[in-house]
């Protein structure tokens, strides 16, 4: 899979932009997440550069992705688009759908007596991380699913890297992203998604759905992007030479 063009028209481009594992790295605690003031300062310069058509696109909480960025704030779409910022300093629109207290609560009890599970739980589902206990992949995935049934009418359950989340079927990063193109200032320019895992993939069709352009970070095998990217590095060099070509 080829790297994604370097001489792309700034002034046409809208940036879609997942975090873990795209702009920053996997850390085996999401708390342990920060981004650095040389990474920031990069999004603001491109933010400003694009005027405000860039969105960070992430399973995280808005709330969460804001803790990371501090003190910048972005467009955003968190939760897999079951939360929705347009601009940085807009309100959050939340999705209607939230797990019954039933279900979460049997997840909290299999994570609390699970030694190195992490629950984290957001506006419109949770996530199962395994990442420091890898032993339990197999153990939590056969939990999860014995729930699905009761929930799958409005939800899915998405196995990411090291992790599983129940997110609304409804509500994934594509449709955010869909959404976000047909409103300013993203309308009229032309969609770029850079993402590294599974929950990424619906994003990826709806950029080629746009003719746009999308790019899978690591491994890239079976991926609907059409570029690739081989590591968070590459994604600030790939990203700081649109921001060059923008003020030069």
């Amino acid at each position: 899979m080829p790297a994604p063009p370097d001489n792309l028209e700034p002034s046409n481009l809208a940036l879609f932009l997942d975090v873990d594992g795209t702009l920053l790295e996997i850390e085996d605690h999401p708390a342990d997440v920060r981004a650095d003031q040389a990474l920031i300062a990069l999004l603001e310069r491109l933010s400003q550069g694009l005027d405000g058509a860039l969105s960070l696109i992430s399973g995280r909480t808005v709330a969460d992705i804001d803790r990371i960025f501090a003190p910048a704030r972005f467009a955003t779409a968190g939760g897999h688009g079951a939360e929705l910022r347009l601009h940085p300093d807009d309100s959050v629109a939340s999705a209607k759908w939230s797990l019954p207290p039933s279900i979460i609560e049997r997840v909290r009890a299999f994570a609390a007596n699970s030694p190195g599970l992490l629950l984290e739980e957001k506006r419109g589902g949770m996530s199962l991380h395994y990442r420091r206990a890898p032993e339990l992949e197999k153990q939590c995935t056969t939990f999860v699913q014995s729930l699905l049934p009761e929930i799958e009418q409005d939800f899915r359950l998405i196995a990411g890297k090291m992790v599983l989340e129940f997110a609304p079927r409804e509500q994934h990063k594509g449709a955010a992203i869909r959404d976000m193109i047909q409103r300013y200032p993203f309308t009229r320019r032309r969609a770029v998604f850079v993402g590294d895992d599974v929950t990424d993939e619906d994003g990826f069709r709806a950029v080629n759905a746009l003719d746009g352009i999308a790019i899978r970070v690591g491994g890239s095998r079976g991926s609907e992007a059409q570029y690739s990217l081989p590591d968070v590095a590459a994604v600030h060099r790939w990203l700081a030479s649109i921001e060059q070509s923008i003020y030069q």
